[in-house]
């Protein structure tokens, strides 16, 4: 049987839960289970508190474009719970999504389509998923599968590595998603087609206002530049910002660099390493060179860059590529048949034994350093696998040397198209965490790793063959040098560089190769992907490695080097780009502000520091989830994993046994997701979790052994609680209170803190929350809003309305959540706590610290929750009681509105720059529905002059719902404008929504 004093304890800490995801949009963003970076939390906030989302992120690789994608997720489906998100991926990215929803975003990606509501609302789909077949015989997935009508939000990520069907596809039906996110590293801004891609997804109005007719994307692209020209040209300069954030092309595209956050990642370092070739090698290279002259008479089969990379690759990945030339009639002049004793590995590989002496003195100074080997391809893979572990069976220091573990991955497992997410890449996945989690010194890996690994357990790359492409250095080295790099950092704190190391014969093509790509600054910075002379210089490599004696090696570097330097200097043209205020300072200032918010007030105790900010919400639920426990709802317990780390259990409760045999659970929330505690009784199947942002392991944990009484081990999949994870959302929504006097009488301790045994004291207590955006998501703003946008259809067809008005329901439910979403961070909800206490007929204002002690039964030593029973009131009292209510009430609600005030000069500033942006994007909008109007309009002209009644009637209709549209389309516009000039005077006006009042007679045993 529940005691009605933890009731009313785990309702307030419930109700501060609820307080806490909604006083800002950022703090369901935090909910995710990662580490959070300033630049993060920045962007995240960008995104919601904009017009709408419909954002690129397009930071430099490692600077956590996935979580914050999440992140933003997260937030969207705590305000819409029925959210339906669909992530589309290349094939190779679909291991790191899948892991990262797993132990981030608190949900399974489904890899097909989602049916129904609940905790798996993203779906996970990848190109390979085309043309697969399900049990039944059905599609697995086809591109009507990208459908605005099924999903509320589209992740894409790397656009211009899916397959151009995808793309158009994507790039089609893109405008009609209420949210979208576009994530690259490499944005491709100076290509004009592609660049004018992104703008017609993001910014579909404009594009299309500005597109001729049968004009290409690269017209949108100067238009809307110089729009942007023009703009800046002709406003003072006073109102830049404002004309920026309402016009500039690039005012939701968000571009994280390194250098803007020094301190966050380690540097780099290049360290050449050149070995001298032996005689058998200058000679194959010799003959394979002579042989590319004749390239030109031989089949297409044949490509010459690939071939030539196999020459500078291992012995047996050439060997195999020479065998399969001659056996196909390749060969030319005998140079094959010369070159084949060549290449047999008993010749020796001076590039090996350098990579070999290398690791042994990297081990030999830390045994526990780990390496990534990129290896480029799988004979090179299982070449290097095999010699390294043969020649290093033990490393370390003389007399403290452990034995080598060593992993790799091959191409074929990281881009096999399978049916399930459970399938895919599972043996990647095996070799990666045991590099990840330590058990593995060094890792071999193809070109296939260039994307999709997160690395940051290492520090040190070796280049075993330089790739010949800058992006292909530069997504190599964003393996490791990633947001989150734990190897970079000693336990003391001191900074560690992440070390990338070249191998390469002097005299020969890679010693070239690496000199060129020193000086385009391929190493030591983070390349610009969007540069545009990217494809210029892999270009200007691969033709002089092909004619290596003939090519300009001295005037390439430097001809490198100024395109370098060009591609540095220029990425984002608008002439308005400069005066966004999105700056470094910008995103300090709002993570200051996120850390300085203090937590809500009545915070259970709980162990360790409570400081501001997500770490103090952190400790509210570890408070709240001491409180269950010690209400003996739940068992919970702190458990160790085989790697060190601590994690929590939680398992049901069960009563007494009934006459039926069965214990039935006890606990009153029963959760929707896991085991059913009716049939599967067993603790091995509790939840494993963990409530600290620290314990997050780096890449997060999947899964721990869960230890149980008799020895056994159970694995579980372990997760963070936080906001968006169902352990958490379901006990806090369970334990809500509804709006009802909470009567009770309890009997505590005589020792028990800030009271005194003097008789017993009658508390009224009564929680509010004050919600500045409350009056905007009350259903008659949206009820009004759709009934002005419906009376504007006056000229279309009865049975037309419906599909007339969908897309204009959606638009303001859209633009409510967002503006609440900026409401809320312009004024900060409030969590107002009122008491009074009596011991007769004269009331007293109760200190908020003594509330604090009331509503926490851990407040003193002893075991248990103190005994409580309902309070029985006299109509008399209940009256008198109500009086005193109606009194906290009203004195709430004359303070209500004032609680802002110091803030208000901020928030009419940021009013203004906001309603400037509506009003930019209304006329946008108006003007491109009067432009299919004049469409409309025109071809009914034409079907008129052509007599055919058919089209004459398809044609006035077209022409009714354009009209119609026109007018809707003004009229919505409008009713975002006046709900936000209302804004100031209904948030001086707003009332606090009381939540629990509580009438608690308090007495002491004894």
């Amino acid at each position: 049987m529940s005691n009605v004093y933890a009731d009313l304890c785990l309702a307030v800490q419930a109700l501060r839960r609820e307080f806490e995801g909604l006083r800002t949009p950022l703090a369901p963003a935090t909910g995710v289970g990662a580490f959070i970076y300033t630049h993060q939390v920045a962007n995240v906030y960008r995104v919601l508190t904009d017009l709408r989302v419909r954002h690129l992120l397009a930071d430099e690789v490692g600077l956590g474009k996935t979580v914050q994608a999440l992140m933003i997720l997260n937030a969207l489906r705590f305000q819409r719970q029925d959210i339906r998100a669909l992530v589309v991926v290349p094939n190779r990215l679909v291991p790191q999504w899948r892991d990262e929803i797993l132990t981030r975003a608190h949900s399974v990606p489904i890899g097909a389509e989602i049916d129904g509501e609940g905790t798996q609302y993203i779906r996970l789909a990848w190109e390979a998923q085309l043309g697969m077949k399900t049990a039944d015989g059905t599609a697995k997935w086809t591109l009507a599968g990208i459908d605005p009508d099924r999903y509320h939000v589209l992740v894409v990520d790397e656009l211009h590595k899916l397959k151009s069907r995808v793309q158009e596809r994507i790039a089609r039906v893109a405008p009609r998603f209420e949210h979208l996110l576009l994530l690259t590293a490499t944005p491709e801004f100076q290509r004009a087609r592609r660049h004018g891609r992104l703008f017609s997804m993001l910014e579909p109005e404009r594009s299309n206002l500005v597109k001729s007719p049968g004009g290409e994307d690269r017209d949108i692209v100067e238009k809307l530049l110089d729009r942007d020209r023009l703009a800046a040209e002709s406003c003072p300069a006073e109102g830049l910002t404002a004309v920026a954030l309402a016009q500039c092309a690039y005012r939701r595209v968000i571009r994280t660099r390194r250098a803007d956050y020094r301190g966050v990642l380690p540097t780099r370092e290049h360290i050449p390493i050149l070995t001298e070739p032996l005689s058998a090698e200058e000679k194959r290279q010799e003959l394979m060179w002579r042989y590319f002259g004749h390239l030109g008479d031989i089949t297409l089969e044949v490509e010459p860059v690939k071939l030539a990379k196999r020459v500078i690759l291992s012995p047996t990945s050439l060997e195999q590529r020479v065998d399969y030339l001659r056996r196909n009639g390749h060969d030319r002049q005998g140079l094959l048949k010369l070159a084949k004793p060549l290449v047999h590995r008993s010749n020796g590989d001076s590039r090996a034994d350098a990579l070999i002496d290398l690791l042994g003195e990297i081990w030999t100074k830390n045994s526990s350093e780990h390496v990534l080997v990129a290896a480029q391809d799988n004979l090179t893979v299982d070449y290097l696998f095999d010699l390294v572990t043969a020649r290093l069976p033990l490393i370390g220091p003389i007399g403290r040397r452990v034995p080598l573990v060593a992993a790799r991955i091959r191409q074929g497992m990281m881009t096999a198209a399978v049916d399930d997410l459970g399938a895919y890449g599972n043996e990647t996945n095996e070799n990666l965490e045991a590099f990840q989690r330590g058990e593995a010194q060094v890792l071999f890996a193809p070109e296939a790793g260039q994307v999709g690994l997160n690395l940051q357990c290492a520090r040190i790359l070796v280049l075993y063959s330089v790739p010949w492409k800058p992006e292909e250095v530069e997504q190599w080295i964003g393996r490791l040098d990633r947001i989150g790099n734990t190897a970079a950092f000693s336990p003391d704190g001191e900074v560690r560089t992440i070390e990338i190391y070249t191998i390469a014969q002097k005299g020969l093509v890679d010693e070239k190769v690496v000199s060129v790509l020193q000086r385009f600054q391929a190493f030591e910075r983070s390349v610009n992907l969007d540069g545009a002379h990217l494809e210029e210089v892999a270009k200007l490599i691969e033709t002089a490695a092909l004619r290596p004696v003939q090519a300009n090696w001295h005037g390439l570097e430097e001809k490198s080097e100024a395109m370098a330097a060009e591609d540095n200097a220029k990425e984002l043209e608008s002439e308005l780009r400069a005066y966004l205020p999105w700056t470094p300072e910008w995103a300090l200032a709002v993570r200051n502000q996120l850390e300085a918010l203090p937590p809500a007030p009545l915070m259970v105790s709980s162990s360790g520091h409570v400081s501001t900010g997500p770490r103090s919400w952190a400790h509210g639920v570890e408070g709240m989830l001491k409180l269950l426990r010690r209400a003996n709802e739940y068992t919970i317990k702190w458990n160790e994993d085989s790697d060190g780390g601590n994690f929590l259990s939680l398992w049901y409760r069960f009563g007494e046994i009934a006459s039926d045999g069965r214990r039935n659970v006890s606990s009153r929330v029963v959760f929707t997701f896991g085991a059913n505690p009716s049939v599967e009784r067993s603790p091995k199947n509790a939840h494993a979790f963990i409530t600290r942002r620290g314990d997050i392991a780096a890449p997060p944990r999947r899964f721990v052994k869960l230890t149980l009484k008799d020895g056994d081990q159970a694995i579980r999949p372990v997760h963070f609680v936080s906001f968006g994870n169902a352990l958490h959302d379901e006990i806090v929504k369970g334990w809500l209170p509804k709006k009802e006097l909470f009567s009770i009488k309890v009997t505590v301790p005589k020792h028990h803190s800030l009271l005194g045994c003097n008789g017993a004291t009658l508390y009224l207590i009564r929680l509010a929350i004050l919600d500045p955006a409350g009056w905007l998501e009350a259903g008659t703003v949206t009820e009004n809003a759709l009934q002005v946008i419906a009376a504007e259809a006056t000229r279309t067809a009865p049975d037309r309305l419906i599909d007339l008005m969908a897309p204009f329901s959606q638009a303001i439910k859209c633009a409510i959540e967002a503006d609440a979403r900026w409401l809320r961070a312009q004024l900060t909800a409030q969590f107002l706590v009122a008491g009074l206490k009596t011991q007769g007929r004269s009331w007293s204002v109760a200190p908020l610290d003594e509330i604090s002690v009331l509503l926490d039964p851990m407040a003193h030593d002893t075991d248990g929750v103190p005994p409580a029973m309902h309070l029985k009131q006299s109509e008399q009292a209940s009256r008198h009681v109500e009086n005193v209510l109606h009194w906290l009430r009203s004195r709430a609600e004359k303070s209500a509105g004032t609680c802002w005030s110091p803030r208000f000069p901020d928030f009419e500033r940021a009013l203004h720059f906001r309603l400037f942006v509506v009003r930019a994007e209304a006329r946008d909008a108006v003007e491109l529905a009067d432009v299919e109007l004049v469409k409309a309009q025109s071809a009914l002209s034409l079907a008129r002059e052509r007599g055919i009644s058919g089209q004459i009637t398809r044609a006035r209709n077209a022409l009714a719902m354009a009209a119609d549209t026109a007018d809707m389309t003004r009229a919505l516009w409008k009713q975002r404008d006046r709900w936000l000039c209302e804004a100031r005077s209904k948030i001086e006006n707003v009332l606090p929504e009381e939540r629990l009042t509580v009438l608690l007679r308090v007495e002491w045993m004894g």
